[in-house]
């Protein structure tokens, strides 16, 4: 049940995932008082069903200025990690990546990895040496990284509550928001249960960011992805992505994922999704044929019209902003994005997030 504040809050945030409530952490930790309001039965639909690779992605290693954001982003999480986990528990684990590579990645990104710190290529003949227990076709391409990081989407995202939790942030599960606007100089938040105020509101719903009544105009959808886990008895080395990846948990389970698909709010998993997940993993670890399907989930990533991040106002509003359509790299940004959103919020200085990002610039306007 709906607990109304005693006040009007400076920020409420809609989205309780884990860019919500970084984002909560570090509005709060600056002197802002922040509502958070979440419908689900727990907060973090996509953080709870996430991999959690938190790794840059080289798709992105054309675009030198949101691949550079990236890899700030990683030493952020790596302090979160630092800072967190001495209080809260073990929430990551640290393992190589070994990334599989085809002719037309190098052909196509070549030039820029190395200046990209992507790791060192590893020939056919060196493989056995990093990659034990893998059986992967020697004719690929591949680079070898040490520092790749894995982390439990909702370990993390309890252990960041559990700051604002300290900080005094209010936080509302199960509280639906149906629609937010402008009066004036305040917000007004339409919820199943009650009319609140704010001072702004920021929209951090993830693949539900641009349902009706929230920021519609940002084109904000969402992308089904399938991930296996499996119970084994087996030790894998390494982060390993190539199609799909195969990956260690934080606990001893291995990962298989994910798939990317566009099945609108279908959040349930396919015969076939998680078909083409098993064969991946037992072809490139065949001892895994004997290992335990223990979880199927099928989680809703938020993706935008750009491939990037929406973080900033929305087109047409003063007090209403959006920070979502992180991707399969919530987990990884999650920091870096409430950073950069604070900074704009609190001192009107953006300049931390890549100009790509700006929801104006996405639809065409000037940042």
């Amino acid at each position: 049940m709906l607990s109304l504040p005693s006040s009007t809050p400076d920020f409420a945030i809609v989205g309780g995932g884990i860019v919500g409530a970084c984002l909560a952490e570090e509005l709060s930790s600056q002197g802002a008082s922040v509502l958070v309001l979440d419908a689900g039965a727990e907060p973090g639909h996509a953080t709870h069903r996430a991999a959690g690779v938190a790794v840059p992605s080289l798709r992105y290693l054309d675009d030198h200025e949101f691949y550079s954001w990236l890899r700030t982003a990683k030493l952020d999480l790596n302090a979160d990690v630092a800072r967190l986990e001495p209080q809260f528990g073990t929430f990551s684990v640290v393992r190589p990546i070994l990334r599989a590579l085809r002719e037309q990645d190098i052909d196509t990104y070549g030039h820029l990895l190395a200046e990209a710190g992507a790791g060192d290529r590893v020939t056919g003949a060196d493989l056995t040496a990093v990659a034990a227990g893998l059986k992967l076709p020697p004719s690929r391409h591949y680079l070898h990284a040490e520092g790749g990081l894995m982390v439990d989407g909702r370990r993390y995202l309890a252990a960041v509550r559990g700051r604002c939790r300290d900080q005094g942030v209010d936080w509302q599960q199960g509280c639906t928001v149906r629609e937010v606007r402008e009066e004036g100089r305040t917000t007004v938040i339409q919820t199943d249960e009650a009319t609140l105020h704010a001072d702004r509101v920021v929209i951090a719903a993830g693949a539900w960011s641009s349902t009706e009544g929230l920021a519609a105009s940002t084109g904000i959808r969402p992308q089904r992805g399938q991930m296996v886990v499996l119970r084994t008895d087996e030790k894998l080395p390494s982060i390993l992505s190539s199609a799909y990846y195969l990956a260690p948990g934080v606990g001893d389970d291995i990962l298989v994922g994910a798939t990317e698909e566009d099945a609108g709010f279908a959040d349930q998993v396919t015969a076939q999704g998680i078909g083409q997940l098993l064969r991946f993993a037992t072809a490139a670890m065949p001892s895994l044929a004997d290992s335990v399907p223990v979880e199927l989930r099928a989680g809703l990533r938020p993706v935008s019209d750009t491939g990037r991040p929406l973080a900033g106002a929305v087109p047409g509003h003063e007090r209403i902003f959006i920070s979502a359509g992180h991707a399969g790299h919530g987990l990884l940004s999650a920091r870096a994005s409430a950073k950069g959103m604070a900074a704009g919020l609190l001192s009107a200085d953006w300049d931390a997030l890549p100009y790509r990002m700006c929801p104006t610039h996405a639809r065409g306007g000037a940042a």
